[in-house]
């Protein structure tokens, strides 16, 4: 007999409760625990093996943008298509300073002043100047008697037109195209004159010259200087400028002038030049002296076409008489 079958029994007997298999039982929870880590290993694998699949799926397929934001995005691609060439178009048409500064517009040669296209632009000049904002307030000003209004070398002496630098040289389409319009105060201590100056007038393509611009200076301030001056005649004894910016060619320019102090047969003026718009180009400051020779220079007819008041002829002045009764003398 074995050891396994007698004392197997008496083993059995011994322990309380119902019988126990020992080997069966052994191995169903072996078999049990084995099992129940394959299937936590399975899980956890299949936890992982989807969590992996589903990410690389969702990387793999493209997101299909709609609504919304497709609008917006093809919305903003439009307005820069848009956008791009109307930028240009404007910048064409109204170009800033900067860029007409370093690409100046083609001008061609200025036409004769005596063709069809010279007169056309004079006309259109002439026109231009008296819509201008300064002119059309100065005149209102005229009409309170403390300003007048006169046209500085519209009527020159025709014997005499062609020696002139500023009255014929420079006068034509492209350069000192019309007379300029000048406002005075009755004493003659100040002085507004409106002046266009023309694409031929140019030192730098598209810049007015700074020589042009003294020119300007010297005829303005000499005017103040000379109609305060005993004889009304002087010559310039010093110009001083200070170029501020730089004129752009083919713009009307204000030029104001002020007597600042007159002693004897000298006579000190100082002026500025600005932009239609205000913008400072240029200022100056002359002295003026009568010379000692000046009868000699009564002939030069310069007097004349600077410009002066008309003073209306006592023998056409109405005047009234103490009867309140008006008669012509």
């Amino acid at each position: 007999m074995s050891f396994r079958a007698a004392f197997l029994p008496i083993l059995r007997g011994s322990l309380p409760g119902p019988p126990v298999q020992v080997g069966p039982v052994i191995r169903t929870r072996s078999s049990q625990l084995v099992n129940r880590r394959f299937s936590t290993a399975t899980h956890a694998h299949g936890r992982s093996h989807g969590h992996s699949h589903g990410h690389a799926h969702a990387e793999s397929t493209p997101r299909q943008r709609t609504g919304p934001g497709a609008f917006r995005r093809w919305a903003t691609r439009f307005a820069l298509a848009l956008a791009f060439p109307a930028v240009y178009v404007a910048g064409a048409a109204f170009p800033p300073q900067l860029v007409l500064f370093i690409f100046p517009r083609y001008a061609p040669p200025p036409p004769h002043k005596d063709s069809a296209r010279g007169k056309s632009h004079t006309s259109d000049m002439e026109s231009c100047i008296h819509e201008l904002d300064i002119v059309e307030e100065m005149r209102k000003k005229t009409g309170e008697g403390e300003w007048y209004e006169t046209r500085p070398y519209q009527n020159y002496d025709p014997n005499k037109v062609h020696n002139s630098l500023t009255a014929g040289s420079l006068r034509g389409p492209g350069m000192l195209a019309i007379a300029p319009v000048l406002f005075s105060k009755t004493d003659e201590s100040e002085a507004i004159a409106v002046i266009h100056l023309g694409r031929a007038l140019c030192g730098h393509d598209g810049i007015i010259h700074g020589g042009l611009l003294a020119t300007v200076f010297d005829e303005t301030l000499a005017r103040n200087a000379l109609l305060n001056l005993p004889s009304n005649i002087g010559v310039t004894a010093n110009l001083n400028i200070n170029y501020r910016s730089p004129c752009m060619a083919d713009q009307f320019v204000i030029v104001r002038t002020k007597l600042e102090s007159i002693k004897g047969r000298k006579s000190i003026v100082s002026g500025y030049m600005e932009t239609t718009n205000g913008e400072r180009i240029a200022d100056a400051t002359a002295l003026f002296i009568e010379p000692k020779w000046a009868q000699f220079l009564a002939s030069s007819g310069v007097t004349e076409a600077m410009g002066t008041r008309k003073i209306p002829d006592p023998s056409k002045s109405p005047m009234l008489l103490d009867d309140q009764t008006e008669h012509i003398i």
